[in-house]
């Protein structure tokens, strides 16, 4: 009964039959990917709700030492646009539950990625980690003249994740940021501006389940340069790193005679990382800025054209204390700070997309994608360096075959990228430890990998009542590397059961 009256709810509510119909009404609102939800107010997509539940699976050799050999993924997502009144509404949910094995060198990090949190633990084990996220956000904007329109987009992560082999720690992690934003219409023309305010913290408390066997970890400084420290005993105690964001871009749209959406934005992070609450001792900080630009624009009838440009830059400094135990005050003090990690990131995407429409969707869709990445980070005493920059070609198609109340999306794709350059050069003393020896240089090799990676994807979507469909959709990759360390291969393959409605 439960599940008839969910139907006949879900039914009334109208919407695309599936997911070629929802990227088609999706397109033109180019205000949603924005960082401005004020623009919803002028250009928003149709009423529209998706729901999924999806588990993917990927393993190989092609991966950083961070990063698991092999990593299983569940996942249930859901969002929604809406008009209440005069208020235009999107909000996204989405849960992730992940198990990594094989991972290496991060010992308390949810991200081992993240560049604002340089100063962290690093071990040699290949352990196995379990790690949930949950997301949630939301846009709303609201007219507050004929011309004039305010919004706001307030996102919030809460992640956690757990080592499973000595030495082992549990992170909690949240992120929390706000949007406000105006836009201002003036005929074809709408200019934005928005701000931003992100606060983000996370706590990692290493700890050992065999109390007899000491471990060791690396205090990483960056590129190889590392001072020694346990786990277990007096050794390593919780660490906390704390960030602080703000920022804000600027956008004009052009409505007529095709719509176009250009964008520029910066965002500063700073952040401190700590070790203990009680003594507090600094590991160092980070400052982190990032510009990025961008430009799109849609135009086309019989054929639906989607064009854009997007460029991103940013610079992180990491800067590192002496510190000194006061024994009269009982504090950690800091003596001296010098700025040792330089670390450039450039980025560059040219998109292209065109939908042959048919009917009230589209029977053909190809894309393709130009990409250039370079990655100049530095060291100063002792002096390191670890670089690379990549160009990458994409290219994909995708049909669409409709039959009487069902549809099916057959879609392969393409990708290759090739190596324009790439070295890590360390020259300090500790030449035979784990960081020179076996982290950085196997990183280098695969980001520095020529490689060429083939997909397929598959979506089935059926009617099952007024404005509601389900679907199942499978998607498979396979890619293949030559990189110094020898051939590496990774294959991905995910399902997913979704409601259109």
């Amino acid at each position: 009964m439960l599940a008839l009256l969910l139907v006949s709810a879900f039914a009334r509510a109208g919407a695309p039959g599936d997911g070629a119909s929802l990227r088609l009404k999706l397109l033109p609102s180019l205000w949603m990917d924005s960082s401005n939800a004020a623009g919803l107010a002028f250009s928003a997509p149709d009423r529209f709700n998706t729901l999924q539940a999806g588990y993917g699976h990927e393993s190989g050799d092609y991966r950083r030492m961070q990063e698991g050999a092999t990593v299983s993924e569940l996942s249930f997502d859901t969002s929604g646009a809406m008009e209440v009144g005069k208020v235009q509404l999107w909000g996204h949910f989405r849960y992730d539950n992940i198990s990594e094995a094989g991972a290496s060198f991060n010992t308390l990090l949810y991200d081992p990625f993240d560049e604002r949190f340089l100063y962290t633990a690093a071990d040699t084990v290949a352990g196995q980690w379990k790690k949930q996220s949950y997301l949630m956000e939301f846009k709303a904007a609201m007219p507050v003249s004929e011309s004039l329109s305010a919004g706001v987009h307030v996102r919030y992560n809460d992640r956690i994740a757990a080592g499973q082999i000595d030495p082992r720690a549990e992170s909690y992690n949240y992120s929390v940021s706000v949007r406000p934003g105006l836009s201002w219409r003036t005929g074809s023309s709408i200019f934005g501006l928005n701000g931003l305010y992100t606060n983000t913290f996370e706590r990692s408390t290493p700890s050992i389940s065999n109390s007899q066997e000491i471990q060791r970890v690396f205090l990483l400084r960056g590129l190889g340069n590392w001072v020694g420290d346990q786990i277990g005993g007096s050794g390593l105690s919780t660490m906390y790193f704390r960030c602080n964001s703000w920022g804000g871009s600027l956008q004009y749209s052009l409505e007529s005679p095709f719509k176009l959406l250009a964008s520029v934005g910066f965002t500063s992070h700073s952040t401190a990382i700590r070790e203990s609450a009680t003594q507090p001792k600094p590991h160092g900080s980070t400052m982190r800025r990032e510009l990025d630009a961008s430009i799109r624009a849609v135009f086309g009838s019989g054929v639906r054209h989607k064009a854009g440009l997007s460029v991103f830059g940013a610079k992180t400094t990491g800067t590192e204390p002496t510190t000194q135990w006061n024994t009269a005050s009982g504090e950690w003090e800091v003596t001296f700070s010098a700025d040792q990690c330089d670390f450039l990131t450039a980025d560059a995407l040219l998109s292209y997309e065109a939908l042959i429409l048919e009917g009230e969707s589209y029977s053909w869709r190809f894309t393709g994608i130009a990409g250039f990445q370079a990655k100049q980070d530095s060291y100063a005493v002792p002096a390191a360096s670890f670089s690379y920059s990549n160009l990458s070609l994409e290219a994909g198609a995708e049909r669409r075959i409709a039959f009487k109340g069902s549809s099916l999306l057959l879609g392969a794709g393409i990708k290759g990228i090739k190596n324009l350059g790439h070295s890590y050069d360390y020259t300090g003393h500790r030449t035979g430890t784990a960081p020179v020896r076996d982290l950085y240089p196997h990183d280098i090799a695969v980001l520095g990998a020529d490689l060429l990676r083939g997909s397929l994807s598959a979506e089935f979507a059926i009617a099952l009542g007024k404005g509601l469909s389900l679907a199942l959709a499978a998607e498979g990759s396979y890619l293949a590397a030559s990189s110094d360390i020898g051939p590496l291969s990774r294959w991905v393959a995910e399902g997913a059961v979704k409601l259109y409605f």
